[in-house]
């Protein structure tokens, strides 16, 4: 092992804080190399990748050790400073689309065969957000995907495991296949047509035809919070717990929206608890969910936090949630600036995403943020959204202005106003999955128009290339011909953006990113179930041409897509 590479190692975990308890093991246990698929400091804020740490390790029989992407250097894991191929499993989380190349670069540095069927062990899976809604790009390099939320199905798998030691890994995957969750490609065919497109996918017993997503009913039999405390990251002041998962708003381009239904939130003392537990140690809490605001006893939870001296801070918030009790507590927190999305660029627009909220919310909020010392606003966006046009783009310069104008007049006039424009990404398993993105010329173009109108008036801007949004659009969108694409850009020594160089059957980056499908069409994903039927999502596309909006979700009535009644 190289020297410098062990100094690095050692000194990252000589500064961390480990609330994982170390256990001796009465037999032989198995050993899992939990690997986030980029830098140390990234891994570390994610809160899934810390809750199967954590579920891992609680086990008798069961030891995990954590790897990231050390450039420069093979992987070997943080507790151990041992190789990957040393252990009998090898999971990966995987959260974003450009990391899929890290996911190679990390497993043939490790001397470990790329693909699937060159390997006896250790066996690899992967799970997390990307895998959940498309797992196909990398289904040639992994023995097993995880769909959904793991902190219950890793018990299972790891149960199978063990009580399938020293048989064949055919024999154990074949096992594995049979638990709800677990997709194994290896047991599935796809036959594509003429143009390319999936036109059959076949299921080879035992595995079913239908893979379910796992989701978790009761949140709080799980302890999602920061596991390992380091001052290596982002948030090296923050104790992070999760305080709800999913979300009813029914946003048509947020793939989180319908991936992670049904909505969920934890009880307001737990949450409350593991504050007071962070406090003790010095520690600033966050708050973690898809809309902090929207917690059904935000205001309740606030005032107890405030009572108790706690400080805290939130991942998310929504216009039009947000209240005076919210507002003054993150001030008292310290926060500077207060972030919010309207997403769209006009109220139309609005309309055909289902975001929800209106001008009025958002100035309201930046009127709130004035009045409680909180002088700083960014404000998400996206760009490229089903039915843009010029106009949208107008009337999106022209309510940044009147925001500006805005915070002159009132109390945060000092304050500094940054717009993030992102691309929009047609996402799996949702109402827009049939749409293709953008062309790149017409982005660029309105990247420049925002530019060129938005900084005389001393609007910041920040914004995602086009060109790195067409990546992750061919990813997120890819088939199994997807894997050979990224396999030749890494074996050609390129990174993601030289994906534009390749082609497999005549499909390339352009293909995937763009292409637009049939609505009977069959989609590469439509072997996932995660709970929603296509009926549902065409519908909901329907109602977006229209301009038509859907209502959100509420516990009393499930009458929208009536996943809670399955």
């Amino acid at each position: 092992m190289n020297w410098k590479l062990r100094l690095k190692m050692e000194k990252l975990k000589e500064q961390e804080t480990n609330f994982v308890p170390e256990k001796s093991f009465g037999s032989v246990p198995v050993n899992v190399a939990l690997v986030f698929p980029n830098a140390y400091e990234l891994g570390m804020t994610n809160l899934g990748f810390q809750a199967i740490y954590r579920e891992i390790n609680s086990r008798r029989d069961s030891l995990c050790h954590r790897a990231f992407l050390f450039k420069g250097f093979p992987p070997y894991t943080i507790e151990a400073l041992k190789p990957l191929s040393g252990y009998d499993i090898v999971g990966f989380s995987v959260s974003f689309e450009m990391d899929y190349l890290n996911l190679l670069k990390i497993l043939d540095d490790a001397g470990i065969p790329l693909f699937a069927c060159e390997r006896d062990n250790p066996i690899v899976i992967a799970g997390g957000p990307a895998i959940t809604f498309n797992p196909e790009p990398l289904s040639p390099f992994v023995d097993f995907f995880v769909i959904g939320e793991g902190e219950e199905v890793i018990h299972e798998i790891l149960d199978t495991f063990r009580e399938n030691t020293g048989r064949s890994k055919e024999y154990i995957l074949e096992k594995m296949a049979q638990i709800d969750g677990v997709y194994v490609p290896s047991f599935y065919e796809v036959k594509y047509g003429n143009k390319g497109d999936v036109e059959e996918f076949k299921a080879v017993p035992p595995a079913p035809l239908k893979i379910k997503r796992r989701w978790v009913k009761d949140l709080d039999a799980f302890s999602t919070e920061t596991a390992v405390i380091t001052p290596n990251t982002e948030f090296k002041d923050m104790f992070l717990i999760e305080l709800s998962r999913g979300c009813g708003r029914n946003c048509r381009f947020c793939m989180a929206g319908y991936c992670y239904r049904v909505p969920r939130a934890r009880k307001m003392e737990r949450i409350l608890e593991r504050a007071k537990f962070a406090a003790r140690l010095g520690k600033k809490v966050g708050l973690v969910g898809a809309a902090v605001s929207d917690y059904p006893k935000i205001d309740e939870l606030v005032k107890e936090l405030v009572r108790n001296d706690i400080k805290f801070s939130v991942s998310s918030l929504r216009a039009d949630s947000l209240s005076e009790s919210l507002i003054e507590g993150l001030s008292s927190s310290g926060h500077k600036t207060l972030t919010v999305a309207p997403e769209a660029g006009s109220q139309r627009l609005r309309n055909v995403i289902n975001k929800g909220i209106t001008e009025e919310h958002v100035l309201d909020a930046v009127k709130l943020a004035g009045i409680y010392g909180i002088k700083n606003i960014k404000l998400y966006y996206i760009i490229g959204l089903p039915t843009e046009t010029d106009e949208d783009i107008e009337e999106m310069i022209e309510f940044l202005i009147k925001v500006k104008e805005k915070m002159a007049e009132g109390k945060n006039k000092d304050g500094i106003l940054t717009v993030s424009v992102n691309p929009f990404i047609p996402k799996p398993f949702t109402p827009f999955q049939w749409l293709g993105m953008e062309n790149l010329t017409s982005l660029e173009g309105k990247i420049k128009k925002l530019q060129n109108h938005l900084k005389p008036k001393g609007i910041r801007m920040l914004y995602e290339s086009p060109r790195i949004s067409q990546v992750q659009a061919a990813l997120s969108r890819g088939d199994r011909d997807t894997a050979t694409l990224l396999y030749r850009v890494y074996r050609s020594g390129g990174n993601l953006t030289a994906l534009k160089r390749f082609e497999v059957e005549g499909k390339n980056v352009e293909y995937y990113a763009h292409r637009e499908f049939p609505l009977d069409a069959v989609l590469p994903w439509d072997h996932i179930d995660i709970g929603l039927s296509k009926e549902y999502f065409i519908r909901e596309y329907q109602k977006a041409i229209e301009g038509k909006t859907t209502r959100r979700c509420t516990e009393e009535i499930c009458r929208v897509c009536r996943i809670c009644t399955k």
